[in-house]
């Protein structure tokens, strides 16, 4: 078959994201709900892209949680309205909800592209918002109640196969740990080789985010070094009290930040953005790809991601050797270094010796996760893969400030995942 092509070329102008944090105890996010993160961030990637709100011709918006911790369905309908996409008195324009657990957003942004492609909108808004981390209702609304445990597993586990995998106990961070077993045992590395490539991992995430005021959680090295009383990161890292072991051999500071938070980008036909004063970033491709239980005959790659991947390329006539720049989901360790691989952005098998060299870091030869990523310095589950385009186009406009990717790079890669088995991609250039 021919490679699959957009009907017509498609701009991003805008970007923009809402605070992130806690609902129950972060200053600033205190009782937001869905509605006024996704408001703000709205705000924000329209003010950005420099057009009017009245150009917005359609929302679309991702969300995993929103029907489960505020009972709320419906959530296009809702947001459309607080968005004020107001067509006439009392008529609203279309808004679309869309879910596919943490890579909602990455659905959605991909469902507004093809609508702009096809010819349907000019000019639509897309995005995601979660509010994952407390539970709210109608006996006490704009309260924020604090979710126990199980609470917070009911909410995150639901997008597993209720009738099979969830019985099975076939859960996602089970499977995380085999992943990272088989690829240490495919490639030969040792226990102390494995460990030393996932605090890597973490301490170039840590870095990437260091001195970015809205990041969640980003303290120096040096204050938590001297709040623990340990010499270095790697001692800190180690210490089974201040990170524990969860799955063999995957340990607390090795899993995301969970916080609450918005990210929207305005898309338009790219004869819209010739008209605006913003410097427009190409999309050039998307694949999507989803595989069964997360589970293959060889874990130490994922073929659901190589496929997804192969889309993406052929769409926007790019190699793996064309991408200057990666951001991406990384839940966990396993869902950084095989991506990583899959999609060719580091050879096979180059993970521990990319990562213990600094090939991450936004100085490095192979940068991913300028932003900090997707774990480490807090995550909005949701809302990623928009909050990662963000990241991209900031980069590519040469507008990423202290954390700008040197030289500017002209190729990113967005990398989304929902429930470590539905991979979206996205690709953008200058």
């Amino acid at each position: 078959m021919p490679p699959k092509k957009l009907r017509r070329n498609i701009d991003i102008i805008g970007v923009g994201s809402s605070i992130s944090g806690l609902a129950d105890k972060t200053d600033g996010c205190i009782n937001l709900t869905t509605r006024e993160l996704w408001a703000e961030a709205a705000a924000a990637a329209i003010k950005d892209s420099g057009l009017p709100h009245s150009a917005i011709e359609a929302l679309y918006i991702g969300n995993m949680q929103s029907s489960y911790n505020e009972g709320q369905y419906h959530l296009g309908y809702v947001l459309g309205m607080c968005n004020g996409l107001e067509a006439d008195e009392g008529i609203f324009k279309s808004a679309v909800g869309v879910e596919g657990a943490c890579a909602s957003s990455s659905h959605a942004i991909r469902a507004a592209v093809f609508a702009v492609a096809s010819g349907a909108y000019d000019v639509v808004i897309a995005g995601g918002v979660e509010q994952g981390n407390t539970k709210w209702d109608w006996t006490s609304p704009g309260e924020a109640q604090s979710m126990n445990t199980m609470d917070l597993l009911t909410g995150i586990f639901a997008h597993l196969d209720q009738g099979w995998e969830v019985p099975q106990m076939n859960m996602l961070d089970h499977v995380m740990s085999q992943w990272l077993l088989a690829y240490a045992k495919h490639y030969h590395l040792s226990k102390e080789q494995l460990l030393k490539m996932l605090d890597a991992r973490v301490i170039t995430n840590w870095t990437n985010g260091l001195g970015t005021p809205e990041l969640f959680w980003n303290p120096p090295i040096e204050e938590m070094l001297k709040q623990f009383n340990v010499s270095d990161i790697h001692e800190l890292l180690a210490s089974p009290k201040i990170n524990p072991v969860r799955n063999w051999p995957i340990r607390r500071w090795d899993y995301m930040r969970r916080v609450d938070g918005a990210s929207a980008v305005v898309i338009c036909a790219a004869d819209v953005s010739k008209n605006t004063k913003r410097i427009p970033i190409h999309y050039l491709g998307t694949g999507n790809a989803l595989q069964q239980y997360a589970l293959s005959r060889d874990m130490y790659r994922m073929p659901f991601v190589e496929e997804a991947g192969k889309q993406a390329y052929s769409m926007s006539g790019l190699m793996p050797s064309d991408i200057n720049i990666v951001e991406m989901y990384d839940f966990g360790p396993a869902e950084y270094f095989l991506p990583l691989e899959d999609l060719g952005f580091w050879g096979r098998g180059e993970s521990y010796e990319r990562a213990i060299s600094g090939s991450g870091l936004y100085s490095g030869d192979k940068p991913v996760n300028p932003s900090s990523g997707g774990s480490t310095c807090g995550c909005v589950s949701g809302a990623i893969g928009a909050a990662s385009i963000g990241h991209l186009v900031r980069e590519l406009r040469c507008e990423a400030g202290a954390k700008q990717v040197k030289p500017q790079p002209k190729i990113g890669m967005a990398y989304d995942c929902g429930g470590a088995r539905n991979c979206v991609i996205h690709i953008l250039g200058r």
